[in-house]
């Protein structure tokens, strides 16, 4: 049953992708281009030097040893990774002269390397070196670890009928879409109705509507 939910659980992430991609298009803090505009590209971001860390339920910091990795880097275009930004993973890049977000992070003299930090802000994994499969595979670990879990949750819940189980769930529905969901209705079977919140996405500027056109006969 765990194994059937996670592979639907996959399958949901990937049709979410779409609607990422179309959000990189749009504004935002300076991120790593490819010179090719169509070319799909990781989210990544460039974390301003000296500010507060990215709060996230999950978040992935590349620590690289000089700016220069990030221009060419396969890190880029990972479809790996790629995938992982629609499930609310936050990717951040951290300038190796930003002495002070290095040390909030525990990496002084050990760039390059790449991290995750949970929702505290706490680091729960690291790697040594930024190769681009040593990173997916970091998260990709991270990312399996935390279904794992909320499986078990998901489960626990519908034993006890836990309301406060259940909205734990629906809270950290980004991570997981289709138990999210699962979660939502559960709770609605039990009198307690929860929401999406309305999207504060900007438009499309680019989109035009057309009024069909009537034929006469």
């Amino acid at each position: 049953m765990l194994m059937m939910l996670r592979r639907i659980l996959v399958c949901f992430v990937l049709l979410l992708l779409a609607s990422t991609l179309l959000g990189q298009s749009r504004g935002g803090r300076g991120r790593p281009g490819t010179g090719n505009p169509e070319e799909l590209f990781v989210p990544w971001k460039f974390l301003p030097k000296g500010t507060e860390l990215v709060k996230g339920p999950l978040v992935v910091y590349w620590l690289p040893a000089t700016l220069a990795e990030t221009e060419h880097s396969p890190l880029r275009t990972s479809q790996v990774l790629l995938d992982d930004s629609a499930r609310c993973v936050a990717l951040e890049i951290v300038a190796p002269d930003d002495a002070v977000t290095i040390a909030k992070l525990g990496a002084t003299g050990k760039l390059p390397m790449a991290l995750i930090t949970n929702s505290d802000g706490r680091v729960v994994r690291e790697v040594d070196n930024t190769r681009p499969k040593t990173i997916e595979q970091m998260v990709s670990d991270e990312l399996s670890a935390r279904d794992n879990a909320v499986l078990r949750e998901l489960s626990e819940a519908k034993r006890m009928n836990s309301v406060e189980l259940y909205k734990k769930i629906w809270d950290n529905r980004c991570l997981y879409p289709l138990v999210g969901r699962e979660a939502q209705r559960a709770l609605k079977d039990l009198g307690v109705v929860v929401k999406e919140p309305p999207s504060t996405l900007a438009p499309d500027p680019n989109l035009k509507v057309t009024n069909p056109t009537t034929t006469r006969h």
